[in-house]
């Protein structure tokens, strides 16, 4: 794998992410489990090229979470982007190192929290449903399948608006220095309740909605995501999650 294809779309990244097409629309791409070691390695590789190549550093204390789960999306072998949410447990999540109040008032609330990181995709081929189904999928993971009420993400300040836009978050967290990889960061919050009311409205109707910015028209509508859920739960998590998505 070329992992200098990739770039991040998180805190690590100066540049905010663009949303360019693949070329033929009936190529396909698929969400695949990182769970074998040689995936693992390639995407700690990535991660790893990607930081160096900002001049940030790579740590990650959650590595060894016990709820932790890495998607790749794949496309003719190669993986185009990759995705890690961790679910709330005793290990605690990495934004609550630089953000421990935002993260302690959500639990005193009894809210469920997951959160995303380690966000990449492909430099020069870039799909806003390659993109859309990636968070798609970790949103299934963590709401459908463990309950969680919100997820946390903390991103590079230049990208605040791209998450606002287009997948809602909103600010949580002031602009603060997250030392994991010497750079500026904003924590930013998505509630469940508006993913869930976002794929009724308009899940699955991209081709009828061109004029939608928001990338809840490229999610799955409620029935297909009602089979994923089903399909998981029958399954274990390396077996189920093959998802196989038709490039826009």
């Amino acid at each position: 794998m070329d992992t200098d294809r990739l770039r991040p779309m998180c805190i690590e990244s100066n540049q905010p992410p663009r949303t360019h097409e693949f070329p033929r629309a009936h190529d396909k791409f698929r969400i695949k489990l990182a769970g074998s070691q040689d995936t693992n390695h390639d995407a700690s590789v990535l991660i790893e090229k990607m930081y160096s190549w900002r001049g940030y550093a790579a740590s990650d204390n959650a590595e060894n979470a016990p709820n932790r789960l890495t998607l790749n999306a794949v496309f003719r072998g190669s993986i185009y982007g990759t995705i890690t949410v961790n679910v709330d447990s005793p290990i605690g999540l990495a934004c609550e190192e630089v953000y421990p109040d935002a993260v302690k008032s959500l639990r005193d609330q009894g809210r469920r929290l997951c959160e995303f990181g380690r966000f990449a995709v492909e430099q020069s081929v870039r799909s806003k449903r390659l993109l859309a189904t990636l968070y798609h999928m970790v949103y299934i993971y963590a709401h459908r399948l463990h309950g969680c009420t919100d997820a946390l993400i903390e991103v590079n300040p230049r990208h605040v608006a791209f998450y606002q836009r287009y997948l809602e978050f909103h600010v949580f967290g002031e602009e603060r220095i997250c030392e994991r990889v010497a750079a500026p960061a904003v924590l930013m919050r998505l509630d469940f309740d508006v993913t869930e009311k976002r794929i009724a409205e308009i899940g699955g109707r991209w081709r009828m909605l061109p004029d939608e910015k928001s990338f809840y028209k490229y999610f799955m509508d409620s029935d297909a995501e009602a089979a994923v859920v089903s399909r998981l739960s029958g399954q274990s998590e390396e077996e189920a999650i093959r998802v196989q998505r038709p490039l826009p």
